[in-house]
């Protein structure tokens, strides 16, 4: 299996991304690596923020000789401006991985895999200035550095135009 590793958040922010980081990222495997070490560090503006309990990791994985497919979302938790998978879904997602790994060992070149993170966006206050610029980072080993994802990205790099246009007041 390839996974395709993205972020929902980086779709927008193309110009913006950090390629060395994605090149190290395309040798870790969704499905091997242990979910616990995994970690985003979204660095944004004043006037925006994420509503609490929107943040979820998504992986999916499908095979394309039998026609099988599953996709779970698993909880993300936020501590200050980091973003891990909460302690209650860590043994969910690795019977996941362990299901993708099985698919992989029958039929790899049939699976198909994907990885991503998304999150509803709210304002405090008059909200974030046009031209407010976001961070994100990548923890893919506990306790190493971040890696940057996207540097001083625009704000598409974290919400759809639709939702910046709709963005409701932070809870």
């Amino acid at each position: 299996m390839r996974p395709l590793i993205l972020s929902a958040l980086l779709l927008s922010a193309c110009g913006s991304i950090v390629p060395s980081t994605l090149m190290r990222l395309d040798g870790v495997s969704p499905t091997t690596a242990d979910p616990a070490d995994f970690a985003v560090d979204l660095s944004l503006p004043p006037g925006l923020d994420v509503q609490p309990g929107t943040a979820a990791l998504t992986f999916a994985v499908s095979r394309s000789d039998t026609n099988q497919a599953v996709t779970e979302h698993f909880a993300l938790e936020q501590e200050g401006s980091v973003f891990r998978v909460t302690e209650a879904d860590l043994q969910k997602l690795r019977d996941l991985q362990a299901t993708a790994r099985q698919w992989e060992a029958e039929n790899d070149a049939a699976t198909q895999g994907s990885l991503s993170v998304t999150l509803i966006p709210c304002k405090q206050g008059d909200g974030p200035a046009d031209d407010a610029r976001v961070d994100i980072g990548m923890q893919i080993k506990e306790g190493g550095n971040f890696l940057p994802l996207v540097r001083n990205g625009p704000l598409s790099a974290v919400a759809t135009p639709d939702q910046l246009q709709n963005m409701g007041m932070c809870s």
